[in-house]
């Protein structure tokens, strides 16, 4: 919880607004909460999003939430535009360094461009597991080499890294590094809440 805090008051710094909770529910608790009920709310592809049940939470309170996971391929990219559009957008993080920056690492480039653009106010919920001590070398062995041969393991992507369970920098379609975004400090472009939780979420 300690280095949470330490990178609470790291985060402050570089222009966001930072919370700590000690749980994933806790978090979940505050956002439902902080996101105005009559928000539309966009998701970017969040496996955190997902463990903790945030959109079945706010579509049962009767929001738009737009979410490109799970319906069918041919709609996918529409949900991703409107998802770029709404009122407050709800993703994670690969990797988060100590020293504040945020990195990512996406396939379709969507939560790239939503984080920087787009919405109306951005939050991120870091699970410990995401935090990353060293520089961007660190972060980027974190994401090549924990994160997205899990996911892709758990998308039942075909890639090398889904069968190896480290990155083979391939040549798969189904490929998810394609593109990479650090954020040195918040984006000028809207507010941004990073929850910072003492337990691990997603990859």
């Amino acid at each position: 919880m300690e280095q949470l805090q330490l990178l609470q008051e790291r985060l402050t710094k570089l222009g966001y607004t930072a919370h700590v909770f000690a749980t994933g529910d806790a978090a979940k608790d505050y956002l439902l909460s902080a996101i105005p009920a009559s928000d539309s709310v966009g998701v970017g592809g969040s496996m955190t999003v997902q463990q903790l049940g945030l959109a079945e939470a706010l579509r049962a309170r009767g929001q738009n939430v737009y979410w490109h996971w799970g319906v069918p391929a041919q709609e996918a990219n529409e949900m991703r535009r409107l998802a770029s559009t709404a009122d407050s957008y709800l993703c994670s993080a690969n990797a988060l360094l100590t020293d504040g920056r945020i990195v990512n690492i996406d396939g379709f480039g969507n939560r790239l461009a939503a984080t920087i653009y787009g919405p109306k106010k951005v939050y991120m919920i870091v699970g410990k597991n995401k935090i990353v001590s060293g520089g961007l070398d660190a972060a980027m062995d974190h994401i090549k080499n924990v994160s997205c041969p899990r996911n892709a393991k758990r998308l039942q992507l075909k890639t090398p890294c889904a069968a190896a369970g480290r990155c083979m920098d391939c040549a798969s379609p189904d490929r998810m590094c394609r593109a990479v975004l650090i954020l040195e400090r918040k984006p000028n472009s809207h507010p941004m809440e990073i929850l910072l939780v003492d337990e691990e979420l997603g990859f």
